[in-house]
């Protein structure tokens, strides 16, 4: 087999090198390149051939100017005067040679007219004409709207033009230029399209959860405009796709609210908003935002999460959090957006508490507001494992339950030891903490506010975590 090796190896060389010279048997010189320009402006040519860039390439451009490129190319080049030119190319490659060549008209600077037309129309109404005062023929003219091509575009004969109604607000300009010549020519002046009785639209960026207020938390960047008031805010009511206004917002405040009335530990929350001017017209209302709402429940092992999608604006990811009793928040999971539900094996003999973020990838900036919100977060839930409940499994009494004022805890069997008394919200918070040393106490939750909470009694030999309902 070795003494065949040197005879394989020339083999395979000598079938490469006939596939290589039968690729390039009959060598091209085929270049692309636009066939009109205008003067300076810069001209791209590329080499199509099957000449491989080690090969001798012998450009002629007709007296332009070189920008860039060598050898092979791609090249960039422009005239600096009008006229038809002809570029050529020779390449020679292993004792072959070929020959192209192609030629382009080079046409003056597209002349300078002015935009005419703009104007108000009243809302509704079927906008203005936008138009320029001459064009050249074969010219080609587009129409932008602060800054940006739009779809309206004419070939210019000679004769003024008419771009047709124009319906959107703006500023319009118009540039021209030779077709294929990435050059356009700025055309003189603007047209202003303004309609009377039209307040642009208000979009809200998030509705998340403040964690100060337990309460929801709408956030907008707030529109410019002329003659703005207030901004409306709605609620969605009992009935679906139903929303009631819940406030007016000067123009000139914080471009934040916290709804009150609304308690996110109950259900999740549908927002829309608008603005209105001093005249009292109103915008249209902006599509709704859907806040999160998280229930947590124990499981066989750890705790079952589940939550409603946050409806508003595209994400891919939910961020989980976690947090046990007296200790810090701690990311523990991220999973997709499609996803709604989360077991946690985690397993503790206390109270856990969790809340979902989603992320936005552009950060809300509310006006007269310093920093940035950069998430959404839902309300937080908090259970604890399995055995724990309304009923104490110890013996301990704690009455009553619903409670005003006054819980009493009662231990039938004291044992002289101490326990150590808190009581948390289901936000995780920690309201009333007190030791007991006596078979009977009482706590005073007058002050608190109405809802649920968690007592949670702990000994040295025992513990009970019971809930609390308060009036």
């Amino acid at each position: 087999m070795k003494k065949f090796l040197p005879i394989l190896i020339f083999f395979i060389i000598s079938m490469i090198n006939q596939r290589l010279y039968a690729e390039i048997d009959t060598l091209t010189c085929t270049f692309f390149m636009y066939p009109k320009a205008s003067v300076d402006c810069q001209i791209y040519i590329s080499y199509a051939g099957n000449a491989p860039s080690s090969a001798t390439f012998d450009w002629n451009f007709d007296g332009a100017e070189i920008l860039s490129g060598s050898g092979i190319g791609p090249y960039i080049v422009e005239w600096d005067s009008v006229g038809q030119k002809t570029i050529t190319l020779e390449v020679i490659y292993q004792g072959d040679t070929c020959n192209s060549s192609k030629t382009i008209h080079v046409v003056p600077v597209p002349i300078v007219y002015l935009i005419t037309g703009g104007g108000s129309y009243p809302y509704g109404g079927s906008g203005v004409h936008v138009g320029l005062s001459g064009s050249q023929p074969n010219y080609t003219y587009s129409l932008y709207l602060d800054g940006t091509m739009t779809s309206f575009y004419k070939i210019g004969d000679g004769n003024p033009i008419d771009f047709g109604l124009m319906t959107a607000p703006g500023t319009y300009t118009c540039k021209a230029k030779v077709d294929s010549c990435y050059c356009p020519t700025d055309m003189y002046g603007t047209a202003v399209v303004t309609v009377t009785g039209y307040i642009p639209p208000q979009y809200i960026c998030i509705v998340t959860f403040d964690t100060t207020a337990q309460r929801n938390k709408i956030i907008w960047n707030k529109i410019d405009g002329e003659h703005l008031a207030h901004f409306n805010l709605y609620r969605q009511t009992y009935q679906e796709n139903v929303f009631e206004k819940i406030a007016e917002i000067p123009y000139n405040d914080f471009s934040v609210y916290i709804d009150i009335l609304a308690n996110p530990s109950v259900k999740a929350y549908k927002y829309e908003i608008s603005v209105s001017d001093s005249s009292g017209n109103e915008s249209q209302k902006s599509s709704y935002h859907k806040t999160i709402h998280l229930q947590v429940s124990p499981g066989i092992n750890g705790f079952n999460l589940n939550w409603n999608s946050y409806e508003g604006f595209t994400f891919h990811t939910y961020r989980i959090h976690r947090k046990l009793a007296g200790g810090d928040w701690q990311l523990i999971d991220s999973i997709a957006s499609d996803e709604t539900s989360y077991t946690d094996l985690f397993v503790t003999s206390g109270l856990a508490t969790y809340y979902i973020e989603v992320l936005r990838y552009v950060p809300c900036v509310p006006s007269l507001k310093q920093g940035e919100y950069e998430s959404v977060v839902s309300n937080p839930g908090t259970s604890a494992p399995i055995g724990i409940g309304d009923n104490s499994k110890t013996g301990i009494l704690v009455f009553p339950n619903p409670a005003s004022q006054k819980l009493n805890i009662l231990f039938p069997d004291y044992d002289h030891a101490v326990y150590n008394i808190e009581l948390f919200s289901l936000d995780g918070r920690k309201h009333l903490e007190q030791y007991l040393n006596s078979s009977k106490t009482e706590l005073d939750i007058t002050n608190l506010s109405s809802g649920i909470y968690i007592l949670k009694i702990k000994g040295d030999q025992s513990s009970e975590v019971i809930k609390i309902f308060k009036e």
